[in-house]
């Protein structure tokens, strides 16, 4: 298929920093408002526009015009193609992750940010809206203080591998962050980012002209920088005041931050324009021109409404030669740039309203920041077509969330677990019930085991899940669902020797045997479920690894683990270059506190490790509902329970419970409440599953996070002096001997 030639006299190209890839010196941005009513037809017109002047860098972000400027871009990108116009090979596209494409507030927890989950969710996401097998670079859209730049140089190299990215930069970064990450991909033998994106003009050069020197040298970081035009204020149209449609006349970006202020640059344009005049050209093409006269610019990205607008702007690149030192130095005697210190960009903390209860607007303030600066808020807006899972609230009033240890995903503080015995009568109807209660109260982890009801809670849970994927209650990315294995599905003393245990051989069947229950690509977390003496640490370790690098789960973890093993595993994972456990999923509540609260103490510290706490209710004797006679249809009336590893102190537990009862009236909550809001107060549990087998007892289970600020230093002591418990030795896991039968 034969092409147009892709290179007029005057474009000429650059290398996007240290790589092979040319760009042109000037590219096309596609930044968008929601309400924009742009078209793929359009956006075609402006691509050919800019293709016929040797243009060949796009790009684009999920958060521009809510996805619709990817699927705009991507519409053309296919026309032209069709149309023999281009080829995919001429192209040079990029996207950007970061807020999400729902919105800066309309967003949930974990469809923002740089999470690993985010990140390849969101690559998925735009390819799949620009109808693209691969984008040739992405970019981390902003920083995240939430999320360790570890977790997001393994991410992006993670999309690379895959094929869905050639490269990856960041954008909006301090030079510190960027070295990091380079460091950190060096000492990993991953891809470094090759390139950074950030705002250059004649009002804004702090990080390219002074911050980011030293990563020039060192790394040969490239740039693509934005907003040449400084958001407008260097065209000069608005010396008489704001033109109907222009960018300051929308109340979303009126109220922009910016230093100098709005009328400052106004007059500050005007003194520019008659050095325009004298080289011939029009303010935005001398203003263009400056940008790329910098040779750390790999390109400069210039945007325009009309093609003929875009067409002006790109004549700019006639004039760089005309840029001399001594034209430069009359532009800095007009507007004298001053260094500032380097400041986190604010959009860094759009997370942060996740982690309390301003649900209305992000309101960011940063550390030393002027007035100007601080706070901004994020006003949330109605979404032009809002997507499905916006039909059900993503985060109820009260709920709010914790990171899940030293990782960028965000878990609900309460959560809800699959647990079952084999011969409850659950439906996928009866589960989609209950997750869409916990989902509306604002929950968005979901736990299930591969043992549960002999993999029968699977099934259901991936029922419940595609249901309301299907109904517009939730979409994937809403959900953070975790799966534990160990004891296989077959039941504890009728596996075969290799369905159980945590073997590199179980657990990759069992991770695929799993997902095909769920009926998903992937899960968020994998937990090994039990420890087990017979399989090394470093094999497990390995394992779980593989599992994360074929994209069959985010994250992973231990469950009943010993302090001592999962320190073993995190040294292994460290020296071997590998993905440490990030959480530990612990039975937890007033009468269980060994491991939580004394053996533990260190992992915290030194690994910040997450947990996901089970048994808040002490396999039911927590609620109080034992007091007279063990009730039909309950746990204990069961006799695996009853007479399992579970049932050792059960009568003490009861009487203590009771005494508990005047405690949890003083607080206005029954019992079972006060029992899971006193595991929440604890600041180093992730999150509290919690179970129930009626939507009206979940209902009242998950009221516990409105008492949970309730749980003061007095009520606490007042609960450990009923309680009085004694910390022990740690004990060795009941289940982690299972294979011994096979010996």
């Amino acid at each position: 298929m034969a092409s147009t030639s892709v290179s007029p006299a005057k474009m000429t190209y650059r290398f996007l920093g240290n790589s092979g890839l040319l760009v042109s010196k000037l590219a096309v941005g596609s930044w968008m408002y929601r309400e924009d009513a742009y078209t793929a037809d359009a956006w075609y017109k402006m691509m050919t526009t800019a293709f016929k002047r040797g243009v060949n860098f796009f790009d684009n972000a999920e958060i521009y015009g809510n996805g619709l400027a990817e699927e705009n871009m991507g519409g053309a990108i296919k026309k032209g193609i069709e149309e023999g116009v281009w080829s995919r090979e001429d192209l040079v596209v990029t996207t950007k992750f970061f807020v999400g494409y729902k919105g800066f507030t309309e967003s949930g927890p974990n469809d923002q940010g740089l999470s690993r989950k985010h990140i390849v969710e969101g690559a998925r996401a735009s390819l799949r809206r620009m109808q693209l097998d691969y984008v040739d670079v992405v970019f981390c859209h902003r920083p995240e203080p939430y999320t360790p730049i570890e977790e997001t140089v393994r991410a992006m190299n993670y999309v690379i591998n895959q094929g869905w990215a050639f490269y990856w930069g960041t954008s909006e970064w301090l030079a510190s962050d960027i070295r990091e990450a380079c460091e950190i991909a060096d000492r990993l033998g991953l891809i470094r980012p090759i390139v950074e994106q950030s705002q250059y003009n004649i009002f804004t050069r702090d990080k390219v002209e002074f911050e980011y020197l030293d990563l020039y040298k060192k790394y040969k970081l490239g740039l693509t920088t934005f907003s040449p035009l400084a958001y407008g204020t260097l065209t000069g149209k608005y010396t008489a005041g704001k033109p109907d449609g222009s960018r300051f006349t929308k109340p979303a970006f009126a109220t922009r931050a910016m230093e100098p202020t709005y009328d400052e640059r106004v007059v500050l344009a005007d003194k520019l324009k008659p050095i325009a005049v004298e080289l011939g050209c029009s303010l935005p093409q001398l203003v263009t021109a400056w940008c790329v006269s910098n040779e750390h610019v790999s390109t400069v990205l210039v945007g325009a409404s009309r093609p003929e607008q875009l067409e002006e702007n790109l004549k700019a690149i006639d004039f760089v030669d005309k840029i001399t030192p001594e034209v430069k130095a009359k532009i800095d005697a007009i507007y004298s740039v001053v260094p500032t210190v380097p400041e986190m960009n604010p959009l860094a903390f759009l997370r942060k309203r996740h982690l309390c209860n301003c649900q209305k607007a992000v309101c960011i303030t940063t550390p030393g920041s002027p007035s100007l600066h601080s706070p901004i808020c994020f006003q949330s807006h109605k979404l032009l077509r809002p997507p499905p899972s916006t039909m059900a609230s993503t985060t109820a009033a009260k709920m709010t969330h914790r990171f899940l240890g030293n990782s960028g995903l965000l878990v609900s503080k309460l959560s809800l677990g699959s647990w079952m015995f084999p011969s409850e009568k659950n439906t996928v109807d009866a589960w989609y019930a209950m997750m869409k209660i916990a989902f509306k109260h604002g929950v968005n982890f979901f736990d299930t085991a591969e043992n549960y009801a002999l993999g029968r809670a699977d099934e259901l849970m991936g029922g419940a899940i595609k249901k309301g994927i299907e109904e517009g209650a939730w979409c994937r990315e809403d959900l953070v669902v975790s799966a534990k294995l160990f004891s296989g599905c077959k039941g504890f003393d009728t596996g075969t020797p290799n369905s159980q245990g945590l073997s590199r051989k179980h657990m990759i069947e069992g991770t695929q045997a799993s997902l095909q229950r769920l009926g998903l690509e992937y899960v968020d977390v994998i937990f090994c479920h039990h420890p087990e003496p017979y399989t090394p640490i470093e094999e497990s370790v390995r394992a779980m690894n593989y599992v994360i690098e074929k994209g069959w789960a985010f994250y992973w973890g231990t469950s009943n683990w010993s302090a001592a093993d999962i320190a073993e595993a995190c040294e292994i994972a460290d020296r071997l270059g590998l993905i440490r456990p990030i959480v530990e999923q612990s039975q937890y509540n007033l009468f269980a506190r060994n491991r939580v609260e004394f053996e533990f103490i260190d992992l915290y510290k030194k690994y910040k490790l997450g947990l996901t706490t089970w048994s808040p209710l002490a396999f039911g004797t927590l609620t109080g509902k034992y007091s007279a006679e063990i009730p039909d249809g309950s746990r204990f009336s069961v006799d695996a329970v009853r007479n399992g590893a579970f049932s050792r102190g059960f009568e003490q537990n009861v009487e203590t419970a009771d005494k508990l009862k005047p405690i949890a009236e003083e607080l206005g909550c029954s019992l079972a409440q006060m029992a899971i809001a006193w595991c929440v107060s604890n600041e180093h549990v992730s999150t509290v599953v919690v179970g129930a087998s009626r939507p009206a007892q979940l209902e009242e289970n998950l009221k516990a996070i409105d008492f949970v600020s309730k749980l003061t230093p007095e009520v606490k002591a007042k609960i450990d002096a009923i309680v009085n418990f004694v910390p022990t030795l740690p004990q060795a896991d009941h289940l982690q001997l299972l294979r011994s039968r096979h010996l």
